[in-house]
């Protein structure tokens, strides 16, 4: 395994990777940062919402398909 290590900066969610790395070889990033990179989930309900389904799947969250209750057939 080799390592470089450079700095940039995040602009609209991309960084810039240096020249001498080729493409499609496999990298492993880490991100150090003097700031928190995000606030706590607990002090924001709706970063708390939005996390509800982190991790899960399409087939996790799948609505059941309902078709609703059969027609009542009524005595004439």
């Amino acid at each position: 395994m080799h390592a470089i290590e450079f700095e940039a900066t995040a602009h609209q969610h991309t960084i810039q990777l240096p020249d001498g790395v080729p493409d499609g070889v496999r990298l492993r990033i880490l991100i150090l940062s003097q700031t928190p990179l995000a606030a706590s989930v607990d002090d924001n309900l709706k970063s708390l919402l939005a996390s509800v389904t982190e991790g899960m799947s399409d087939a996790d969250i799948l609505r059941p398909r309902d078709m609703g209750r059969e027609a009542t057939e009524w005595a004439s």
